[in-house]
Protein backbone atom coordinates (compact mmCIF):
# COMPACT_ATOMS: atom_id res chain seq x y z
CA UNK A 1 0.00 0.00 0.00
CA UNK A 2 2.58 2.44 1.21
CA UNK A 3 4.80 1.79 -2.70
CA UNK A 4 1.39 2.73 -4.23
CA UNK A 5 1.00 5.91 -2.67
CA UNK A 6 4.61 6.66 -3.30
CA UNK A 7 4.12 5.44 -7.21
CA UNK A 8 1.69 7.75 -7.24
CA UNK A 9 2.95 10.73 -5.62
CA UNK A 10 5.65 10.66 -8.14
CA UNK A 11 2.86 10.62 -11.31
CA UNK A 12 1.92 13.95 -9.58
CA UNK A 13 5.06 15.83 -9.00
CA UNK A 14 5.34 18.99 -11.16
CA UNK A 15 9.00 18.88 -11.36
CA UNK A 16 9.17 22.10 -13.98
CA UNK A 17 6.78 23.90 -10.85
CA UNK A 18 9.71 22.47 -8.21
CA UNK A 19 12.75 23.58 -10.51
CA UNK A 20 11.34 27.64 -10.86
CA UNK A 21 10.46 27.79 -7.23
CA UNK A 22 13.93 26.00 -6.28
CA UNK A 23 15.70 28.92 -8.62
CA UNK A 24 13.69 31.43 -7.38
CA UNK A 25 14.03 30.59 -3.82
CA UNK A 26 17.53 29.22 -3.18
CA UNK A 27 19.89 32.45 -3.33
CA UNK A 28 23.38 29.81 -2.70
CA UNK A 29 24.52 29.14 -6.10
CA UNK A 30 26.45 26.09 -5.18
CA UNK A 31 23.47 24.55 -3.33
CA UNK A 32 21.25 25.66 -5.67
CA UNK A 33 23.99 23.44 -8.38
CA UNK A 34 23.75 20.58 -6.53
CA UNK A 35 19.77 20.40 -6.18
CA UNK A 36 19.57 20.80 -9.44
CA UNK A 37 21.31 17.39 -10.52
CA UNK A 38 18.52 15.72 -8.76
CA UNK A 39 15.81 16.67 -11.90
CA UNK A 40 15.97 15.52 -15.52
CA UNK A 41 17.70 18.37 -17.94
CA UNK A 42 14.95 18.02 -19.94
CA UNK A 43 12.75 19.65 -17.13
CA UNK A 44 15.42 22.34 -16.51
CA UNK A 45 15.09 23.44 -19.91
CA UNK A 46 10.86 23.37 -19.48
CA UNK A 47 11.34 25.52 -16.65
CA UNK A 48 13.09 28.35 -18.15
CA UNK A 49 10.88 29.79 -20.28
CA UNK A 50 8.83 30.95 -16.79
CA UNK A 51 12.26 32.33 -15.20
CA UNK A 52 13.21 36.16 -16.42
CA UNK A 53 16.42 36.99 -18.04
CA UNK A 54 17.80 37.39 -14.63
CA UNK A 55 16.84 34.80 -13.14
CA UNK A 56 18.21 32.65 -16.23
CA UNK A 57 21.62 34.37 -16.22
CA UNK A 58 21.57 33.24 -12.65
CA UNK A 59 21.07 29.26 -12.93
CA UNK A 60 23.51 29.26 -15.99
CA UNK A 61 26.26 30.55 -13.62
CA UNK A 62 25.65 28.39 -10.75
CA UNK A 63 25.54 25.31 -12.71
CA UNK A 64 28.15 25.99 -15.09
CA UNK A 65 29.14 25.65 -18.81
CA UNK A 66 28.63 22.15 -19.20
CA UNK A 67 25.55 21.84 -17.61
CA UNK A 68 24.37 24.84 -19.33
CA UNK A 69 24.73 23.04 -22.96
CA UNK A 70 23.31 19.89 -21.88
CA UNK A 71 20.28 21.89 -20.87
CA UNK A 72 20.23 23.84 -24.33
CA UNK A 73 20.19 20.57 -26.39
CA UNK A 74 16.76 20.18 -24.93
CA UNK A 75 15.26 23.20 -25.88
CA UNK A 76 12.71 22.82 -28.68
CA UNK A 77 11.81 26.63 -28.84
CA UNK A 78 13.18 29.72 -28.34
CA UNK A 79 16.75 28.69 -27.90
CA UNK A 80 17.78 31.50 -30.19
CA UNK A 81 15.91 33.97 -27.68
CA UNK A 82 17.96 32.81 -24.74
CA UNK A 83 21.13 32.49 -26.18
CA UNK A 84 20.76 36.20 -27.49
CA UNK A 85 20.80 37.04 -23.63
CA UNK A 86 24.36 35.63 -22.78
CA UNK A 87 27.57 37.48 -23.38
CA UNK A 88 29.49 36.56 -25.92
CA UNK A 89 31.99 35.17 -24.48
CA UNK A 90 29.66 32.71 -22.56
CA UNK A 91 27.70 31.66 -24.98
CA UNK A 92 31.12 30.76 -27.18
CA UNK A 93 32.23 28.45 -24.42
CA UNK A 94 28.54 27.22 -24.17
CA UNK A 95 28.46 26.20 -28.05
CA UNK A 96 31.87 24.68 -27.55
CA UNK A 97 30.28 22.01 -25.59
CA UNK A 98 27.73 21.13 -27.68
CA UNK A 99 27.46 19.19 -30.56
CA UNK A 100 28.45 21.28 -33.82
CA UNK A 101 25.05 20.73 -35.86
CA UNK A 102 23.54 21.58 -32.76
CA UNK A 103 25.74 24.98 -32.02
CA UNK A 104 24.76 25.77 -36.36
CA UNK A 105 20.98 25.49 -35.81
CA UNK A 106 21.60 27.80 -32.36
CA UNK A 107 23.73 30.30 -35.03
CA UNK A 108 21.57 30.42 -37.28
CA UNK A 109 18.98 31.78 -35.38
CA UNK A 110 20.73 34.42 -34.05
CA UNK A 111 21.23 38.30 -35.04
CA UNK A 112 23.94 38.02 -37.95
CA UNK A 113 26.19 40.58 -36.11
CA UNK A 114 25.94 38.61 -32.92
CA UNK A 115 26.87 35.65 -34.51
CA UNK A 116 29.36 36.27 -36.08
CA UNK A 117 31.05 38.07 -32.55
CA UNK A 118 30.39 34.87 -31.19
CA UNK A 119 31.80 32.15 -33.76
CA UNK A 120 35.30 34.54 -33.94
CA UNK A 121 35.33 33.57 -29.39
CA UNK A 122 35.59 29.99 -30.48
CA UNK A 123 38.59 27.99 -30.63
CA UNK A 124 39.67 26.57 -33.87
CA UNK A 125 39.58 23.10 -33.63
CA UNK A 126 35.71 23.73 -33.16
CA UNK A 127 34.91 26.01 -35.07
CA UNK A 128 36.32 23.66 -38.58
CA UNK A 129 33.67 21.15 -37.21
CA UNK A 130 31.66 24.08 -37.71
CA UNK A 131 32.41 25.51 -41.19
CA UNK A 132 33.02 21.58 -42.11
CA UNK A 133 29.08 20.76 -41.94
CA UNK A 134 28.36 24.89 -43.09
CA UNK A 135 29.76 23.61 -46.55
CA UNK A 136 27.94 20.97 -46.99
CA UNK A 137 24.61 21.75 -49.34
CA UNK A 138 21.26 21.35 -47.63
CA UNK A 139 20.52 18.79 -50.03
CA UNK A 140 23.82 16.64 -48.82
CA UNK A 141 23.93 13.83 -46.31
CA UNK A 142 26.98 16.16 -44.60
CA UNK A 143 24.51 18.73 -43.82
CA UNK A 144 22.82 16.47 -41.53
CA UNK A 145 26.00 15.29 -39.82
CA UNK A 146 27.47 15.32 -36.55
CA UNK A 147 31.23 15.44 -35.35
CA UNK A 148 30.22 13.66 -31.83
CA UNK A 149 31.44 10.16 -32.80
CA UNK A 150 34.88 8.02 -32.09
CA UNK A 151 36.86 6.00 -33.88
CA UNK A 152 39.61 3.10 -33.06
CA UNK A 153 42.81 1.92 -35.40
CA UNK A 154 41.93 -1.24 -36.49
CA UNK A 155 44.35 -4.27 -34.77
CA UNK A 156 45.92 -2.32 -31.83
CA UNK A 157 43.92 -5.52 -29.52
CA UNK A 158 41.05 -5.30 -26.57
CA UNK A 159 43.24 -3.50 -24.47
CA UNK A 160 44.65 -0.53 -25.98
CA UNK A 161 40.85 -0.01 -27.70
CA UNK A 162 39.32 0.78 -24.36
CA UNK A 163 41.97 2.39 -23.24
CA UNK A 164 41.67 5.00 -26.44
CA UNK A 165 38.15 4.95 -25.91
CA UNK A 166 37.93 6.08 -22.62
CA UNK A 167 40.54 8.80 -23.62
CA UNK A 168 38.10 9.68 -26.52
CA UNK A 169 35.07 9.49 -24.65
CA UNK A 170 36.01 12.68 -23.09
CA UNK A 171 35.11 15.05 -26.12
CA UNK A 172 32.61 12.73 -27.72
CA UNK A 173 29.86 10.71 -25.82
CA UNK A 174 28.62 8.95 -28.83
CA UNK A 175 30.17 5.80 -27.72
CA UNK A 176 26.91 3.06 -28.58
CA UNK A 177 28.85 2.22 -31.97
CA UNK A 178 32.11 2.91 -32.43
CA UNK A 179 34.37 3.10 -36.06
CA UNK A 180 37.32 1.05 -37.04
CA UNK A 181 39.81 2.51 -39.39
CA UNK A 182 42.60 0.93 -41.16
CA UNK A 183 44.88 3.37 -42.60
CA UNK A 184 42.60 6.08 -41.66
CA UNK A 185 40.21 4.60 -44.12
CA UNK A 186 36.68 3.34 -42.91
CA UNK A 187 37.13 0.13 -42.39
CA UNK A 188 33.75 -1.16 -40.24
CA UNK A 189 32.28 -0.65 -36.90
CA UNK A 190 32.14 -2.24 -34.01
CA UNK A 191 29.10 -2.55 -30.95
CA UNK A 192 30.31 -1.02 -27.48
CA UNK A 193 29.01 -4.20 -25.87
CA UNK A 194 31.06 -6.34 -27.97
CA UNK A 195 34.28 -4.58 -26.83
CA UNK A 196 33.35 -4.60 -23.28
CA UNK A 197 32.15 -8.48 -23.20
CA UNK A 198 35.27 -9.65 -25.73
CA UNK A 199 38.01 -11.77 -23.37
CA UNK A 200 41.23 -10.64 -23.49
CA UNK A 201 42.48 -13.42 -25.76
CA UNK A 202 39.78 -13.23 -28.34
CA UNK A 203 40.25 -11.70 -31.80
CA UNK A 204 37.64 -8.51 -32.11
CA UNK A 205 38.34 -9.12 -36.22
CA UNK A 206 35.20 -11.45 -35.61
CA UNK A 207 33.13 -8.94 -33.37
CA UNK A 208 34.09 -6.01 -36.39
CA UNK A 209 30.51 -5.73 -38.68
CA UNK A 210 33.14 -4.41 -42.42
CA UNK A 211 29.50 -4.75 -44.22
CA UNK A 212 27.92 -2.16 -42.00
CA UNK A 213 26.00 0.88 -43.83
CA UNK A 214 27.55 4.27 -44.81
CA UNK A 215 26.87 7.52 -46.79
CA UNK A 216 29.06 10.02 -48.75
CA UNK A 217 28.61 13.39 -47.78
CA UNK A 218 28.47 15.41 -50.64
CA UNK A 219 25.55 12.09 -51.65
CA UNK A 220 22.13 13.59 -52.00
CA UNK A 221 19.29 13.44 -49.84
CA UNK A 222 16.70 11.22 -51.00
CA UNK A 223 13.64 9.83 -49.63
CA UNK A 224 14.89 6.44 -51.02
CA UNK A 225 18.05 6.96 -49.11
CA UNK A 226 16.32 8.01 -45.46
CA UNK A 227 14.17 4.85 -45.71
CA UNK A 228 16.98 2.90 -46.32
CA UNK A 229 19.18 4.20 -43.65
CA UNK A 230 16.15 4.14 -40.98
CA UNK A 231 15.63 0.63 -42.28
CA UNK A 232 18.87 -0.54 -40.48
CA UNK A 233 17.62 0.84 -37.06
CA UNK A 234 21.52 1.86 -36.51
CA UNK A 235 22.08 4.60 -33.48
CA UNK A 236 24.35 6.21 -36.10
CA UNK A 237 25.07 5.50 -39.50
CA UNK A 238 28.75 7.03 -40.98
CA UNK A 239 29.48 9.92 -43.21
CA UNK A 240 32.57 9.00 -45.14
CA UNK A 241 34.73 11.74 -47.46
CA UNK A 242 34.30 9.85 -51.50
CA UNK A 243 38.08 10.66 -52.23
CA UNK A 244 39.32 9.02 -49.38
CA UNK A 245 36.70 7.15 -47.26
CA UNK A 246 37.81 8.47 -44.36
CA UNK A 247 35.10 9.09 -41.71
CA UNK A 248 33.82 12.93 -41.61
CA UNK A 249 30.88 12.62 -39.17
CA UNK A 250 28.19 10.39 -38.55
CA UNK A 251 24.04 10.47 -38.71
CA UNK A 252 22.33 9.73 -35.80
CA UNK A 253 19.09 8.03 -35.72
CA UNK A 254 17.73 11.21 -33.67
CA UNK A 255 18.53 13.12 -36.82
CA UNK A 256 16.65 10.92 -39.01
CA UNK A 257 13.78 10.85 -37.04
CA UNK A 258 13.41 14.04 -36.86
CA UNK A 259 14.51 14.54 -40.92
CA UNK A 260 11.42 12.16 -41.25
CA UNK A 261 9.23 13.99 -38.97
CA UNK A 262 9.74 16.94 -41.17
CA UNK A 263 9.26 15.28 -44.62
CA UNK A 264 5.74 13.82 -43.47
CA UNK A 265 4.83 17.34 -42.18
CA UNK A 266 5.68 18.71 -45.55
CA UNK A 267 3.46 16.41 -46.91
CA UNK A 268 0.64 16.72 -44.90
CA UNK A 269 1.20 20.61 -45.50
CA UNK A 270 1.57 19.63 -49.83
CA UNK A 271 -1.77 18.02 -49.21
CA UNK A 272 -3.55 20.60 -47.63
CA UNK A 273 -2.44 23.30 -50.18
CA UNK A 274 -4.01 20.68 -53.15
CA UNK A 275 -6.94 19.91 -51.44
CA UNK A 276 -7.55 23.88 -50.95
CA UNK A 277 -5.98 24.55 -54.40
CA UNK A 278 -9.16 22.16 -55.69
CA UNK A 279 -12.07 23.45 -53.65
CA UNK A 280 -12.56 26.30 -55.61
CA UNK A 281 -13.22 23.85 -58.93
CA UNK A 282 -15.66 21.56 -56.54
CA UNK A 283 -17.27 24.38 -55.74
CA UNK A 284 -18.07 25.77 -58.95
CA UNK A 285 -19.15 22.33 -59.98
CA UNK A 286 -21.53 21.93 -57.33
CA UNK A 287 -22.94 25.23 -58.19
CA UNK A 288 -23.45 24.61 -61.69
CA UNK A 289 -25.23 21.39 -60.38
CA UNK A 290 -27.62 23.31 -58.40
CA UNK A 291 -28.31 26.44 -60.82
CA UNK A 292 -28.98 23.31 -63.59
CA UNK A 293 -31.84 21.50 -61.42
CA UNK A 294 -33.15 24.91 -60.56
CA UNK A 295 -33.42 26.45 -63.85
CA UNK A 296 -34.87 23.12 -64.88
CA UNK A 297 -37.71 23.02 -62.22
CA UNK A 298 -38.26 26.59 -62.91
CA UNK A 299 -38.49 26.91 -66.98
CA UNK A 300 -38.23 23.33 -67.51
CA UNK A 301 -35.81 24.27 -70.40
CA UNK A 302 -34.27 20.50 -70.61
CA UNK A 303 -35.84 17.12 -70.69
CA UNK A 304 -34.89 15.00 -67.83
CA UNK A 305 -32.48 12.76 -69.64
CA UNK A 306 -30.41 16.29 -70.64
CA UNK A 307 -30.27 17.21 -66.96
CA UNK A 308 -29.06 13.34 -66.13
CA UNK A 309 -26.56 13.80 -68.68
CA UNK A 310 -25.64 16.84 -67.07
CA UNK A 311 -24.97 15.45 -63.68
CA UNK A 312 -22.74 12.57 -65.39
CA UNK A 313 -20.63 14.61 -66.53
CA UNK A 314 -20.49 17.15 -64.15
CA UNK A 315 -19.46 13.74 -61.55
CA UNK A 316 -16.89 13.34 -64.10
CA UNK A 317 -14.88 16.02 -63.88
CA UNK A 318 -15.29 15.53 -60.12
CA UNK A 319 -13.88 12.72 -59.89
CA UNK A 320 -11.35 13.49 -62.56
CA UNK A 321 -9.38 16.39 -60.28
CA UNK A 322 -9.80 13.93 -57.32
CA UNK A 323 -7.74 11.81 -59.45
CA UNK A 324 -5.13 14.44 -60.17
CA UNK A 325 -5.28 15.71 -56.54
CA UNK A 326 -4.21 11.54 -55.97
CA UNK A 327 -1.65 11.40 -58.41
CA UNK A 328 -0.12 14.60 -56.78
CA UNK A 329 0.21 12.97 -53.95
CA UNK A 330 1.98 9.96 -54.87
CA UNK A 331 4.46 11.77 -56.68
Amino acid sequence: MEEKIMEENIEERNYTQEIFDLIRKTKNSKLLAQTLTNYHDNDIADALTYLSPEERKRLYKAIGVEATSNIFAYLSEDVDKYFAELENERAADILEEMDADDAIDILEGLDEKKAEQIINLIEPEYKSDIQLIQSYDDDQFGSLMTTNFITLPYGIGIKRSIDELIEKAEENDNIETLYIVKDEQFYGALTLRDLLITKKDEDLDGKIITSYPFVYDKEEITDAAIETLADYSEDSIPVLNKENNHIVGVITSADLVELISKEEEEEEKKEIREKEKAFPTLQMIAFLLLLAVALNRIFSIFPPIVIVEVLVILAAIAMEVYVLMDNGKKA
